[in-house]
């Protein structure tokens, strides 16, 4: 197979496209159909649709939208938390109808696999913009936004203009999606769970849970006190800073007899870290998630709290304690 084997073509185009989706739907929408009015590449003939001035011009309003959405973090936070499903989705039907008359099998898997990879990008996405919250530093916040519309655009250009472009595109962003992905995509989930919080801190009390409202999976790792004498107290958290456990890692932080615990869902198992013991701490609020910021000589380590449990600073007095 060479390397501009219309196999490969076709691969690179599929996963450049399924990764700018990811990145910015509606632009990547707008493009397509913009650059094949323009006879620039000749779409699929289920794609012609694109083509429509209404398409393209409702895909456009919604560009515009989303890029002043994206400067206002509640409201990004909704529109994110939303487009989980409506990237990878849209993608996924984008595909198929440009596919269609092949056989089913081949159409629902081809499908799946072009949404996963836009899930992928979206999820990475998601991640980089709790990523780069955290310093609380908006410019960056809204550089990175533009930046991301800009490689929406050129993966797509890339993808489609130029055959081999559309080969390295894929192995480039395959290998990006595989390197940082992981720590990036715990990072939106924690975006997504926040989002969750923050409306039952809305709609509840902001309090400790108690050990039978922690995950059914994680649960057992959870001493359980049968005279309840000193009951655990958790609160749904997320982990940054310990080796060994990987960025942003999302599970709950559990106190037990005074002593914090982190118990966390990994990939084939549960586990349950005992947190080292702080020095010192403070307390940065935030409009999704606060977050402690402890010392622990000679490095420190953060915990990302969710809306819906006690306020940072008693967490932080307790942990102390």
């Amino acid at each position: 197979m060479t390397f501009t084997s219309p196999v490969l073509i076709a691969a690179g185009r599929l996963v450049g496209v399924a990764v700018a989706c990811g990145f910015n739907l509606y632009a990547t929408v707008a493009f397509l159909g913009v650059a094949s009015r323009l006879e620039w590449f000749t779409l699929p003939a289920g794609l012609r649709g694109l083509e429509n001035t209404v398409v393209i011009a409702s895909a456009t309003v919604l560009y515009l939208a989303e890029s002043i959405i994206d400067k206002f973090p509640y409201v990004d936070a909704v529109w994110e938390a939303v487009h989980t499903l409506v990237r990878p989705a849209a993608a996924g039907m984008l595909t198929a109808v440009a596919f269609a008359g092949h056989p089913q099998v081949q159409l629902v898997a081809i499908a799946g696999a072009v949404a996963l990879v836009t899930l992928s990008a979206h999820g990475a996405k998601a991640g980089l913009r709790i990523a780069v919250q955290t310093p609380r530093r908006p410019w960056l916040r809204i550089g990175i936004s533009f930046l991301e519309d800009a490689l929406a655009l050129g993966i797509a250009a890339a993808a489609l203009l130029n055959p081999v472009a559309a080969v390295a595109v894929a192995g480039i962003a395959m290998v990006v999606l595989l390197l940082a992905g992981p720590g990036l995509w715990r990072a939106g989930w924690l975006g997504v769970r926040a989002f969750l919080a923050r409306l039952r801190g809305f709609f509840g009390e902001r309090r400790w849970r108690s050990r039978d409202e922690i995950d059914a999976p994680v649960r057992s790792l959870v001493e359980h006190d049968p005279h309840g004498v000193h009951p655990a107290r958790a609160t749904r958290a997320a982990l940054y800073g310990v080796p060994g456990v990987g960025a942003f890692r999302n599970g709950w932080l559990v106190l037990e007899h005074g002593v914090p615990v982190f118990i966390f869902r990994a990939l084939f198992s549960s586990r349950r870290l005992e947190l080292p013991r702080s020095s010192g701490g403070r307390v940065r609020h935030g409009l999704m998630l606060d977050v402690l910021e402890l010392e622990t000589p000679p490095a420190r380590y953060a915990l990302f709290l969710l809306k819906d449990g006690p306020a940072p600073q008693v967490v932080l007095a307790e942990m102390l304690g």
